[in-house]
């Protein structure tokens, strides 16, 4: 199919944007880019640098409703829920909940195993066009637990990913320490999923994508998207600074920011954010050998070419909250009761996890408006999916038939269920 005098827009240029406009551009569309921000910069820069194909268990657990009260109030936390938030947004938080429930864990765990086979299919492509393979290590992910108890409370969605095709092995303590002989010795068991990648520095590799798509013909426009317009000779595309840009096809990929395009109907989704945090030693990467989890407190510790780096957690408070230093101070002593860290970390930081109650992401055209497509919602394995969302986007807008099944991510999922708001 020609596509070359078809144009496509794209709002949002973190990793999910800047994959879809690339690969958009593989299959010969004009495309321009558009984000008020450098492309990356937000929260795709501050991810735990893992391509976590084995990521297939959600946040929903079936366990969660039980421990909330615990994990809300204790400090000690990897959960962190703002009540005033929480009361403002009972909505969501009562339809995350439902989605705890055995049978939706089971639909959202094999939804996401099913697109993560195809990681490689997505990405591959894009680190070959773009020249970006030296920002990729493979060496593994290991998670580790701190006791017996932990480990067999994990044997539940470890199994999960094994029945998902995921391959990983046991360790015993002994063989953890032989692996990352840093690590405190507290650590009882562990798994290790052995063909694992990281990428060395997410910001990079975003900006060398960008610099790939601007070098093969590609258009950026540094604003934010306020509103579309839509008819019959094509889309109208607001600019906050009220410019505006005709495009026969939008791609809504602005991650947490997505509602707040205005007729687009990606603010009748129920989207809200999952706040992540990072804390990064500088020059200390030779202390972990691959991404470290540890699963019980919910981060990773990950050997970047800038440092060490502790990512992860879950806040929820909105996009307009300050930064919560208790989420600093808890990464800071986690951190230090895995490995010897002497002073504070070089930096911290805040980013914004896109998040759908069922923590499956939106891939799909919109019903109403069939110029508009959505990508976003890919909470805690944006980095992972940016590439495999991005081919099937191409595949969606250029013959309407993508190569792997995205009913399950349907932006219809929510429209039917929810006739107002959230």
């Amino acid at each position: 199919m020609n596509n070359s005098g078809k144009h496509v827009a794209v709002a949002g240029a973190g990793i999910v944007g800047v994959s879809c406009a690339l690969w958009l551009q593989q299959k010969g569309f004009k495309v321009t880019l558009i984000d008020s921000n450098e492309p990356g910069s937000i929260t795709s820069s501050g991810n735990a640098c893992t391509i976590a194909d084995y990521g297939c268990i959600p946040v929903n657990d079936p366990g969660l409703l039980k421990r909330l009260p615990g994990l809300i109030f204790k400090k000690d936390s990897p959960l962190s829920i703002s009540p005033w938030y929480a009361l403002t947004h009972m909505p969501w938080l009562l339809s995350f909940l439902i989605h705890c429930s055995p049978g939706n864990v089971n639909r959202t765990i094999n939804a996401l195993g099913a697109l993560l086979k195809h990681t490689s299919e997505g990405l591959d492509p894009l680190i070959e066009i773009t020249g970006t393979a030296d920002l990729f290590v493979r060496n593994g992910c290991l998670y580790v637990y701190d006791s017996a108890q932990g480990f067999d409370n994990a044997r539940r969605t470890n199994q999960a990913r094994a029945d998902q095709g995921v391959v990983f092995s046991e360790l015993s303590r002994d063989e953890i320490h032989d692996l990352e002989p840093n690590l405190n010795k507290r650590f009882q068991k562990g798994i290790i999923f052995r063909n694992a990648r990281q990428v060395v520095n997410p910001k990079t590799l975003v900006s060398r994508f960008f610099d790939t798509f601007m070098a093969n013909g590609g258009d950026f426009i540094s604003d934010r998207v306020q509103g579309i317009l839509h008819g019959k000779d094509g889309l109208k595309i607001l600019m906050h600074s009220y410019k505006f840009l005709r495009a026969d096809k939008i791609v809504i990929s602005a991650g947490a920011f997505s509602r707040q395009i205005e007729f687009s109907d990606a603010e009748k989704l129920p989207l809200d954010t999952e706040r992540g945090y990072h804390i990064q030693y500088a020059e200390k990467q030779h202390l972990a050998n691959r991404p470290i989890a540890w699963p019980e407190c919910g981060f990773y510790a990950t050997p970047m070419n800038e440092g060490l780096r502790f990512a992860g957690t879950v806040e929820i408070a909105g996009l307009s909250a300050k930064k919560n230093q208790g989420r600093i101070d808890y990464l800071v002593q986690k951190s230090r009761e895995m490995f010897k860290l002497d002073g504070p970390p070089t930096s911290d930081w805040l980013g914004f996890r896109p998040t759908l109650p069922d923590s499956l992401p939106v891939i799909g055209r919109s019903r109403r408006f069939p110029d508009t497509y959505y990508a976003f919602g890919h909470q805690h394995i944006g980095l992972t999916l940016a590439g495999i969302t991005g081919k099937l986007i191409s595949e969606l807008i250029s013959t309407g038939e993508p190569s792997v099944d995205i009913s399950p991510f349907s932006p219809d999922r929510f429209m039917k269920k929810h006739a107002r708001r959230f």
